[in-house]
């Protein structure tokens, strides 16, 4: 987790920087407990790499990304959280696009 504070709502932040060579951050806040998952996939749609499957508290936090086993182009991260407090009714889901040029 990055900072103390709880934010007021779920979010999924651009990467930084996008495009990206080397190694790129994805940052996300999760205003409650939730169960999250953090997928990449291919411009395909396929499936290149569970990033995260867990179970976090309210808070913000940042994943570090590089570069080093993934092919040039187009690639998309997908956010699930469920508010584990609203009886697994609240899901949060939003898709960023991201580019990596080697």
């Amino acid at each position: 987790m990055m900072e103390e504070f709880v934010p007021s709502e779920f979010y999924l932040s651009q990467n930084f920087p996008n495009p990206f060579n080397r190694q790129t951050n994805i940052k996300y806040c999760l205003p409650v407990k939730a169960k999250v998952k953090l997928n990449l996939y291919n411009s395909d749609g396929g499936l290149v790499r569970e990033l995260l499957n867990n179970i976090q508290e309210a808070g913000t936090y940042e994943i570090k990304l590089g570069s080093n086993d993934f092919l040039e182009g187009q690639y998309y991260y997908v956010i699930e959280a469920v508010d584990l407090s609203s009886g697994l009714k609240k899901i949060f889901n939003d898709t960023k696009k991201m580019l990596l040029q080697k």
